[in-house]
């Protein structure tokens, strides 16, 4: 036998059998691969069912909930006190929408036809779902019969709501009011409005109103120069900045003149020497410009990011952004206008409350929501939403030092009507020269705040677009709502 011979065959295995390993570990690569993208691939479809097909299916270009329609009674939105303040109603066999309190709940409710508003357009999905038994879907299957829809229950208050609703009657104005410690929204009004149950006979007329907009809901899509609310976020970036703060010190003269531009407080009202706590209290236009060109810039663009501007509000119906658009490389003139609240920014009441919530919450904004419940024909909890942290926007001893010059503005400053109250009441007002489509100036009036009492807190929020139609301002209307809530 011939040895080399014999090692050329083993060697000539050898490679066969290497070449087979190699063969074979790249068929395991392979079908680990695959196997790793079914396995994915799996997981997102259940991510999808569970947490996004809703979303998708409720989408405004998607036609699905139209053979939704066809099959199941779109359910009933109730307010927190168990009353109905939507539901459906078969007469004659047609399916027919009820807003037994009309133009209540007009923008927050909204409405289901002509492309949908409100809750009515966020909740859809869950409206046309029906978690009605079987052996009754089989039933009505047989009867020729819709299934009865699911509920949403919301955090609404129907009488708050209803007394804010007739409070702002005749005025182009909004409310919003929100529990801190919960997120939940207790009421939501926005003038000028309409009447829900008669949608289909007046949208041509409602459309074509461009001068009133009922259809916009002020207080989440509204866009509005902040006035003086806007010196909040002013006061917290030179807290931050200038841990001395109390120190501050300024001389109001009433005017400011610049280079080529003049600046004054409130019919140029001269208010002397002041602590920063006494410029925030009485609202001292000319102490806030001089504090806009102390504040490192940057700086202030990501606080106020951090504070929701130029953020989507995660809320469940329609809002707008609050817009802060100020630079590095703008003027100073721009600089000290944007400090005190009338340059370039824009925000909405929704925006100044959660931002107010935080404050009142130890810096902690909880997740504002309407719904607090999805309820099956029978009434059983299909789904619920609870109370949680949506993220912290300040620090509890920041939220402290803020909460003590809010305080001093109901003490001592322009929020004095509430001073005297059994609750405990804290706030900014604000006011805007704005001008109007016919370029006359129009004074807009902003107050945002919160009152306290026997452990109850309420953030409300309420501006007034124009104050020529009242002889109160938004503080006044505020002070109103506190009243009736907490008396």
């Amino acid at each position: 036998m011939n040895p080399n011979r014999e090692r050329r065959k083993i060697n000539k295995v050898r490679k066969k059998i290497s070449r087979g390993r190699v063969i074979n570990q790249d068929i395991l690569k392979i079908s680990v691969f695959f196997c790793v993208l079914a396995a994915a691939l799996i997981v997102y479809l259940c991510v999808f069912l569970t947490f996004e097909s809703g979303s998708i299916i409720n989408n405004t270009y998607n036609k699905r909930s139209e053979s939704f329609k066809k099959v199941i009674e779109r359910g009933s939105i109730y307010s927190s006190d168990g009353t109905p303040i939507a539901y459906s109603e078969n007469r004659d066999g047609v399916e027919v929408r009820i807003y037994p309190y009309g133009n209540i709940f007009a923008q927050v409710v909204g409405y289901e036809t002509n492309g949908a508003l409100g809750l009515e357009a966020s909740y859809n999905y869950y409206l046309l779902t029906s978690h009605t038994n079987m052996f009754e879907k089989i039933a009505n299957e047989f009867k020729g019969q819709k299934n009865p829809g699911d509920s949403i229950h919301t955090s609404l208050d129907r009488d708050l709501q209803m007394y804010i609703s007739d409070l702002l009657e005749g005025q182009k104005a909004s409310a919003i009011c929100i529990d801190p410690t919960t997120g939940q929204i207790k009421a939501t009004v926005s003038k000028p409005d309409f009447d829900p149950n008669d949608i289909q006979y007046i949208w041509d007329d409602i459309i074509s109103d461009e001068e009133n907009s009922p259809l916009v809901n002020r207080a989440t899509q509204g866009s509005y120069t902040p006035g003086s609310t806007f010196k909040i976020f002013t006061l917290l970036e030179y807290m931050r900045e200038h841990p001395d703060y109390d120190n501050y010190y300024y001389n109001c003269e009433g005017v400011l003149e610049g280079d080529g531009y003049t600046m004054s407080c409130i019919d140029q009202t001269a208010h002397g020497g002041e602590t920063l706590e006494d410029a925030f209290a009485w609202s001292c236009n000319l102490a806030f410009a001089d504090i806009g060109l102390k504040l490192d810039i940057d700086q202030f663009i990501a606080s106020n990011s951090n504070l929701l501007f130029n953020r989507d509000l995660n809320v469940d119906i329609a809002s707008n952004k609050a817009i802060f658009s100020l630079q590095k490389t703008d003027s100073d003139f721009m600089k000290m206008q944007t400090a005190f609240g009338q340059g370039k920014t824009l925000t909405n009441p929704l925006h100044l409350s959660l931002v107010m919530c935080a404050f009142a919450n130890e810096g902690v904004l909880m997740r504002p929501h309407y719904v607090t419940k999805i309820t099956s024909p029978s009434g059983s909890v299909v789904k619920t939403f609870k109370d949680k942290e949506e993220e912290r926007l300040c620090t509890s001893s920041e939220a402290d030092a803020m909460n003590r010059y809010l305080r001093s503005v109901v003490t001592e400053g322009t929020a004095f009507c509430m001073a005297y109250e059994d609750y405990t009441a804290y706030g900014k007002t604000g006011t805007a020269e704005t001008k109007s489509d016919k370029e006359q100036n129009i004074d807009l009036s902003f107050f945002v705040g919160f009152a306290e009492k026997d452990g109850q807190k309420l953030v409300i929020c309420v501006n007034i677009e124009d104050t020529t139609r009242t002889w109160m301002s938004a503080v006044d209307f505020a002070h109103e709502i506190f009243n009736y809530y907490f008396y």
